[in-house]
């Protein structure tokens, strides 16, 4: 890439212009930079010259962004013009950093798989199973679309036994789509499951989730939708939602895209609007207006959004690249990290955006990740 343009791309940074391609970009750009340099600069001589560059950066930028991946990485790349050399300096707080050599140990990122267990115990393993009808229950013919869904189509004349059920697993390092026999379609994020009858019958649609799922519900006024998870239950009639309940987060998170929801549990209700989150706690119920909606679904969408400290998002991380995560230290729960990548890039990658911070550095041993600060 030409400097001019480079250059171009990292003003339109800088003035807030650039678009969400601009950022993906650069981004690009900047992973894969070719690390060999004509230029031979001893560590003192590039470590003279970051400094330079930052103090220039400083200055043009303010420090308000400091901590900001997108920032780093507009500043990574401006030094990296200005030196002309392949190994990747940064400076934090006037400290010089040494990027971890990761990428020889790149775990690949997660997969549309999932375990279906039928209602006789069957369990069907749906990565390695060919497209087309898979089984029939209840007058239902379940099936997987070349898309990797899984869908329940019922069929009036035969379709009548609701007390058949049917498990959604996925395991870390997984996720998939499943379409209800009622037409609401449900997208599980990695160590989730879903537990729903084969036939919808009766006076309510009743689901069980554990994990993270994101939810489009089909319209049935006579027929309100229902979503058990640990010690709460969401009531709809049909509307778009998210909800994240792993048993190792601190709260249960449920936020509304679309539509109105109840959340429930033995403490009472509370009934949310669009932006708006309840977290459940304990028994407590407490409600978030003006939630970032794309953070939450990133996920859904194929990408971390990342606005949040470095438990969380390791969270996530462990959960998409089925790994282990152990911190040296106590993580530091000031320490808040921003930005945007696909889920599809290998982790080394994920971690070394974050090692251009400066903030954090990581090391990979297996499937497991070793946190250092």
């Amino acid at each position: 890439m030409e400097d001019s343009k480079l250059n171009e791309l990292l003003e339109r940074y800088r003035t807030g212009k650039a678009t969400p391609e601009d950022k993906a970009f650069l981004e690009s750009w900047y992973l894969s930079h070719n690390q060999s340099s004509p230029f031979i600069m001893s560590d003192e001589e590039r470590l003279k010259d970051v400094d330079k560059v930052w103090a220039i950066l400083e200055k043009d930028l303010g420090s308000s962004q400091k901590n900001d991946l997108w920032y780093r990485i507009a500043v990574a790349a401006s030094i990296l013009i200005f030196l002309s050399i392949g190994s990747f300096f940064l400076l934090h707080q006037k400290k010089q950093v040494l990027l971890n050599n990761i990428a020889k140990n790149a775990l690949a990122p997660g997969k549309n798989m999932a375990t279906l267990t039928l209602a006789n115990g069957k369990k069907v393993i749906l990565g390695n199973t060919v497209n087309g009808k898979l089984a029939s229950e209840a007058g239902v013919t379940i099936s997987k679309t070349k898309n990797g869904e899984l869908v329940y189509t019922a069929h009036a004349a035969t379709a009548k036994d609701e007390s058949q059920f049917n498990t959604l697993e996925t395991s870390k390092g997984e996720q998939y789509q499943v379409v209800l026999p009622d037409g609401s379609h449900v997208w599980l994020n990695a160590a989730s499951s879903l537990k729903y009858p084969v036939v919808f019958a009766g006076k309510e649609r009743i689901v069980e989730l554990s994990g993270e799922g994101y939810f489009e519900v089909a319209h049935n006024k006579a027929m309100p939708f229902k979503v058990i998870s640990a010690n709460q239950t969401i009531e709809v009639l049909g509307t778009h939602f998210n909800v994240m309940a792993y048993p190792d987060e601190k709260a249960i998170k449920t936020t509304l895209l679309e539509g109105s929801v109840k959340v429930s549990n033995r403490s009472g209700s509370k009934m949310l609007i669009p932006g708006q989150q309840s977290q459940v706690v304990g028994g407590s119920i407490d409600v978030v207006n003006n939630v970032d909606l794309e953070d939450v679904v990133a996920w859904k969408n194929g990408y971390f959004k990342f606005n949040e400290n470095l438990e969380c998002i390791m969270s996530k991380i462990s959960r998409w690249y089925n790994v282990d995560v152990v911190y040296q230290g106590k993580p530091d729960p000031k320490l808040f990290f921003g930005g945007k990548i696909s889920r599809t890039r290998d982790i080394a990658e994920v971690l070394k955006i974050m090692e251009y911070t400066g903030n954090v550095h990581f090391k990979i041993e297996g499937r497991r990740i070793i946190v250092m600060q």
